[in-house]
């Protein structure tokens, strides 16, 4: 995933390290959606910044997109070895057939 964008905010940077830790699947392709949820994330933690409904929706989808919520994350491939799933159902299951 690389490191955070030059021209981020410090608090927007702080954010990237936090998410880079806790969502350990997210990669290059990842960037500019975890640059928004950086964003939204640095103005939500502004006590000068208003941080409206709308805004908070704004956040909920990129995260969402992110795999960040408890739903969604368990969509999101760990990186497992998908060649081995279900080997345990169907080790054996052709030994013994005709073909």
């Amino acid at each position: 995933m690389g490191e955070p964008y030059k021209t981020m905010t410090a608090g927007e940077k702080r954010a990237w390290k936090e998410f880079a830790a806790e969502m350990p699947w997210l990669n290059a392709s990842h960037r500019v959606l975890l640059r928004l949820a950086c964003l939204w994330t640095a103005r939500m933690e502004d006590p000068k910044a208003e941080f409206g409904v709308s805004a908070t929706q704004a956040l909920s989808s990129i995260l969402s997109k992110l795999g960040a919520t408890p739903v969604d994350e368990s969509k999101v491939s760990h990186g497992g070895d998908d060649e081995d799933a279900g080997e345990e159902f169907f080790a054996g299951a052709g030994s013994g057939r005709s073909h």
